[in-house]
């Protein structure tokens, strides 16, 4: 009798317990992926093989990355908007760009509240303009006064039309230095090209171009930080030079598909998070001069916000009109 009433009892608790949380006690039963909206070789690419590694070790289960590049990351974040929300596909992106792309296209673009589930910060990414190490445009100095008499014959690279660096392109255009746009898939890309004199400016991460420095192969003429970054301490901000130049912050983040279950969210934030607050993670992170940004579970959605207030004034002040 005691057996038949705690079998029943046993059977009733498994009833009131939701689907989601019984998913999350038993995730992840296979494989996951990490899917990167860019290619092979840039510094959102080595950081979601970092997350991987340590997530593998984590769940004892395989996680893989994946890259599929195009249209600066969207088209990776699209895929995942209509992936299972059973959190064995996530993307990881530039989760900054997603609060912004709407105010520079007309064309249909993610919002990463709607159409996915945002479930955790990562990085924030150190950013500069470079040049081949053969220009003759030796500072930034240089390049503003070169641009002021030359409009539009320099040229300068960006990871894509809709890409953080093309926002930076059109707001230092506002500020006088006027290149041309070449858009590309990615910033290896990029840096491929500034390598072979293909463009004369490239506006990409400084992770990027770090080696290529070291090598005598390119020059950074700044870097787009409040202050100068202590890899480089020899740079200058731009707005030592352009002191109303302001660039907002760029992060890297992982989102599931919208629907995701929350106590699924919760475990992957969680060992996000550790793998953030590990001493050897983090130091092969700023290895490649970029910058452990975790936040808490609860800050996510109001940092998406936040972040699309500050594009959308940022955009406005600086005149920046849509790219189609």
């Amino acid at each position: 009798m005691i057996r038949h009433v705690t079998i029943c009892v046993l059977a009733a608790i498994a009833v009131l317990i939701p689907p989601a949380i019984a998913g999350a006690q038993d995730y992840p039963a296979q494989p996951i992926r990490i899917i990167v909206g860019y290619p092979p070789g840039a510094g959102i690419d080595f950081t979601a093989r970092l997350f991987a590694d340590w997530l593998k070790t984590a769940f004892d289960k395989p996680v893989v990355v994946e890259n599929r590049p195009g249209a600066s990351g969207q088209l990776a974040a699209e895929f995942v908007s209509h992936a299972p929300a059973d959190g064995y596909t996530l993307v990881y992106a530039v989760g900054s760009d997603f609060t912004w792309t709407k105010f520079l296209t007309d064309q249909p673009s993610i919002d990463p509240l709607k159409d996915l589930t945002p479930v955790a910060t990562a990085i924030s990414s150190v950013n500069c303009i470079a040049v081949n190490a053969a220009s003759p445009i030796k500072t930034l100095q240089d390049l503003i006064a070169f641009t002021k008499q030359n409009p539009g014959k320099l040229t300068y690279g960006t990871a894509g039309v809709q890409s953080y660096y093309y926002l930076i392109g059109q707001a230092l255009k506002q500020q006088g230095v006027d290149m041309l746009h070449v858009p590309y898939k990615g910033t290896p890309p990029v840096v491929s090209a500034l390598l072979s004199r293909e463009i004369d400016v490239g506006l990409t991460t400084l992770a990027s171009v770090v080696p290529h420095i070291a090598s005598g192969n390119v020059r950074v003429l700044a870097v787009l930080e409040p202050n100068r970054y202590p890899g480089v301490p020899d740079v200058p901000a731009v707005s030592e030079v352009l002191p109303k130049f302001h660039a907002p912050l760029s992060w890297f983040g992982f989102f599931g598909p919208p629907g995701l279950p929350q106590p699924i969210a919760d475990k992957l934030h969680s060992e996000i998070g550790k793998a953030l607050a590990n001493s050897e993670i983090q130091d092969k992170i700023k290895g490649l001069n970029l910058t452990p940004f975790p936040t808490q579970s609860g800050e996510i959605r109001p940092l998406i916000v936040e972040s699309t207030e500050t594009f959308a004034k940022f955009i406005k002040s600086m005149n920046i009109k849509p790219a189609d």
